[in-house]
């Protein structure tokens, strides 16, 4: 089953997505880029709000848009958020061919902090599948794939289906979680359910206006509904994103 993460800016749009059926909530400010980050007391005011309301929900937070191999900052941050108690703590890295070298140093030293972190594999250049496995290789919970400019088009736009095909097979023969985000929206989600992540993640299809507008619970369960499906329905779509794949 691929689980629904929403991605939420304070207590009441958690509440809500979390009502409304999502798996997973992540934490982080729109307004601030595609990894803003939320305030540290807000954070660990929403955890233990969430908590106590909805005991066992996953919960990440976004370490903000920093500098790449920005390193002293990646560490005061990640250690900001990870001491609000959340479940994973989010940091994005390039990922294209012309950063790989530092997309490796940044993974390694992700993976050295003590929180459980998440690499988050900003695409807007392209996918460099060495990095994906790396970043399995060093044994996170998961990697994700999204976009850092939202004005530059969605995930689809940005890499090849047979790509996003191969990352998420390499994430799931080293049996770490794959997530999929970057502008998703509904029209996405026989796609998504194709590729089979374990994780997709929504912002601006949640929300009413633009995805610095109001999340709106209604978007959550009707998206989440939509993941969910019929198999068959999936199935079918899995075969035509193979052959696209075969062929790209």
């Amino acid at each position: 089953m691929i689980r629904m993460l929403a991605s939420v800016r304070d207590l009441d749009e958690a509440r809500d997505a979390a009502q409304a059926g999502a798996d997973l909530i992540d934490l982080k400010e729109p307004g601030a880029g595609a990894l803003g980050a939320v305030a540290a007391p807000r954070i660990a005011h929403i955890v233990q709000s969430l908590r106590a309301e909805h005991p066992g929900l996953p919960i990440s937070a976004a370490v903000g848009d920093l500098r790449p191999g920005d390193h002293a900052s990646l560490e005061y941050r990640a250690s900001q958020v990870g001491r609000c108690g959340v479940d994973y703590v989010k940091a994005g890295i390039p990922a294209d061919s012309a950063s790989f070298d530092l997309a490796l140093r940044s993974l390694t030293y992700m993976r050295s902090l003590h929180w459980n972190m998440i690499p988050v594999l900003l695409v807007d250049n392209g996918l460099d599948l060495r990095i994906v496995e790396q970043a399995c290789e060093l044994r996170f919970a998961g990697v994700m794939v999204d976009t850092a400019s939202k004005r530059r088009g969605d995930l689809f736009q940005c890499v090849p289906l047979a790509v996003l095909d191969s990352m998420v097979q390499i994430a799931r023969a080293h049996n770490v979680m794959a997530g999929l985000a970057g502008a998703l929206l509904s029209k996405h989600v026989p796609l998504i359910r194709a590729l089979g992540p374990d994780i997709a993640g929504f912002r601006t299809a949640l929300c009413d206006g633009s995805r610095t507008g109001r999340l709106n619970a209604a978007r959550v369960r009707d998206l989440r509904a939509q993941l969910l499906g019929s198999a068959r329905a999936a199935n079918d779509t899995g075969f035509e994103v193979r052959a696209q794949s075969a062929v790209a």
